[in-house]
């Protein structure tokens, strides 16, 4: 009798389509395995990576979109990350370890390297080694210590990297366009850690520049930052470019420091419908940016607290188009070591909008913006 309660209790979890899904997925799975033979212990272990069917079950539980039988009977080891785009576009199954990464962050240099439209990019962190040894913010990278990157996937010039600065000795070669002459600048590294966001004074113009949203780090940060540096006259550029994100409720905590107490800053609500509105808090309200910048790659969380900024006319936004990524992901971790990264809620603006497949609308499109083009604006704007 226990086991019938036991049994009827697991069923009220889950809503009836649910349950079906699930139902369908076991016997499909089920079927595979008369159909081919019990596996060997061998093949066993093979198999077990991906867990194909901890996945499927991980997607009828907590996807935003509901996957149909047929998506998910489409699962295999082979195609597993196309198979997983049509269920969600954002979903990614990450291997232990990742051997494909779309960028990645030297620490010990202070750059993000990435590629974009078929061009190999480097971009430099505000106050970074790199900056510090004159490095321009974006530039197409051509060659580490004399040795050609062009055709070279990311993971083997991370691999690069990673040698040049257990050598101490870091030469980049850069153009600042492909057309352009190549100059070379010598970096030194350092062993300080990630941070979530840097700063930069120019003048009275103060750049910050935010990597990743980090829970209870970046909020608490940025406003010690603001309490200690930024004075009256400050010109504040808050950098948002090559920010795909991170934890959303620290991006909208910072939201809030500029928005009117009690004001809606954004709406969530996952697959069956539940809403969750997020409000300004109280206390005292930290000075209004001057501008905002945003790139391609603006994503996620950065994109909402940009699009609040813009909401209630704190700053305009320059820069081009975002991603258009106004989601959250959860990563969810495998047995077998890897992680699920899948879509669970959808972000809304104060309006009911969102950014989803589009991205957000700028108040000046501005495609080879720079800190320093915009520092000079700024300038100009005060005569």
């Amino acid at each position: 009798m226990k086991n019938t309660e036991d049994c009827l209790n697991i069923f009220k979890l889950f809503p009836q389509q649910t349950l079906e899904t699930i139902l369908q997925v076991r016997f499909f799975f089920i079927i595979n395995i008369i159909a081919a033979g019990f596996p060997s212990i061998e093949n066993s272990v093979a198999r077990a990576t991906p867990p194909i069917e901890e996945i499927r079950t991980i997607i009828v539980q907590k996807c935003l979109w509901p996957p149909s039988f047929d998506s998910l009977k489409a699962l295999t080891i082979d195609n597993l990350n196309d198979g997983l785009k049509t269920i969600d576009p954002y979903a990614q199954y990450i291997s232990p370890p990742s051997l494909s990464i779309p960028s990645f962050q030297s620490l010990h240099l202070g750059v993000e390297i990435f590629f974009y439209k078929s061009a190999l990019w480097m971009r430099t962190d505000t106050d970074g080694p790199a900056d510090q040894a004159g490095v321009p913010e974006i530039v197409n990278l051509v060659a580490i210590n004399q040795q050609q990157v062009n055709s070279v996937d990311l993971p083997q010039i991370s691999a690069l990297l990673d040698m040049a600065v257990r050598q101490k000795q870091v030469c980049v070669t850069v153009t600042d366009h492909p057309n352009k002459k190549k100059k070379t600048y010598k970096i030194l590294p350092t062993n300080l850690p990630l941070r979530s966001f840097t700063w930069k004074r120019l003048n009275q113009t103060i750049t910050i520049h935010i990597r990743e949203f980090l829970s209870h780090d970046t909020a608490p940060k940025l406003a010690a930052l603001y309490k200690t540096v930024v004075k009256a006259k400050s010109k504040v550029i808050i950098d948002l470019r090559g920010c795909t994100g991170g934890d959303l409720n620290e991006a909208i905590e910072i939201a809030g420091m500029f928005v009117s107490t009690g004001l809606p800053l954004a709406t969530t609500h996952d697959r069956d419908g539940l809403l969750q509105t997020y409000r300004a808090p109280p206390g005292q309200k930290l000075p209004s940016p001057t501008w905002v910048i945003v790139d391609q790659r603006t994503a996620s969380a950065a994109e909402i607290l940009a699009a609040i900024i813009k909401y209630y006319r704190i700053a305009p936004l320059v820069g081009v188009p975002s991603a258009g990524k106004c989601l959250s992901q959860a990563i969810v971790p495998l047995s077998d070591g890897g992680d699920l990264l899948l879509t669970t809620l959808e972000i809304q603006f104060p309006d009911g909008t969102t950014c989803t497949g589009r991205g957000l609308d700028l108040d000046i499109l501005y495609p080879d913006i720079t800190v320093e083009k915009l520092t000079n604006i700024i300038k100009k704007m005060e005569r």
